[in-house]
């Protein structure tokens, strides 16, 4: 009888430790899930730009030509009254952090970020091209609110290419987990030129509306 107790109270140790390690395994297994992908907002600016303000830029037209630009057009494509928010998450597969601009543009997961900088007088944003060829910049002067946004435009089968060549030539020594993306850096250091970039200018005021 005093075998049979003390095998049952071995036994119950046994037991016991194994359902608080599968517990414990649970919890965790949850939390990571709960973390994992999770989005979390940066910073975020309200933004208006003033129309009159646009100019435009193309691939082998001379700039001093005067153009006519149908400006209220081009707000109502990129959008003169928008929103700017960068956002962090940590659904990269090798567990890097990954920063992401969404705006009324690119407002689904937004567009991965190449150049993060920000102080407490400006921001600066630079993005990596998008899956449709575009790619954004922002210079936001955090005290004044004044803003400089200029979208590059590479959307054009004579850039694809060029862009693919690229990505393979700038990843052919790097691993699955350290594959690179093309910026606007990359690009202008292998002397390919957008085919048009519309400069903007406005104000971007943090938080609420302008």
């Amino acid at each position: 009888m005093v075998i049979s107790i003390k095998q049952f109270v071995i036994n119950f140790k046994i037991y016991f430790k194994t359902m608080k390690n599968i517990l414990l395994t649970f919890f965790f297994l949850i939390f990571s899930f709960g973390a994992y992908g999770k989005s979390l907002n940066v910073v975020k600016f309200t933004c208006e730009y003033s129309p009159d303000l646009i100019t435009t830029k193309q691939k082998n037209i001379d700039s001093t030509e005067k153009q006519e630009l149908d400006r209220q057009r081009i707000c109502s494509i990129f959008y003169c009254n928008d929103f700017v928010e960068v956002n962090i998450s940590n659904s990269n597969a090798d567990g890097k952090d990954e920063y992401r601009l969404r705006n009324s543009w690119f407002n689904h997961q937004g567009i991965l970020i190449d150049e993060l900088k920000i102080t407490k007088k400006k921001v600066v944003i630079d993005t990596y091209v998008s899956q449709s060829y575009f790619l954004e910049s922002y210079v936001i002067d955090r005290a004044t609110g004044k803003t400089k946004r200029t979208f590059y435009r590479f959307d054009d089968s004579e850039y694809y290419y060029d862009i693919k060549k690229i990505e393979k030539d700038i990843n052919e020594k790097q691993s699955n987990f350290d594959k690179k993306k093309v910026s606007i850096k990359t690009l202008k250091s292998y002397s390919v030129e957008p085919k048009e970039i519309f400069y903007f200018e406005g104000i971007c005021l943090e938080g609420t509306g302008v």
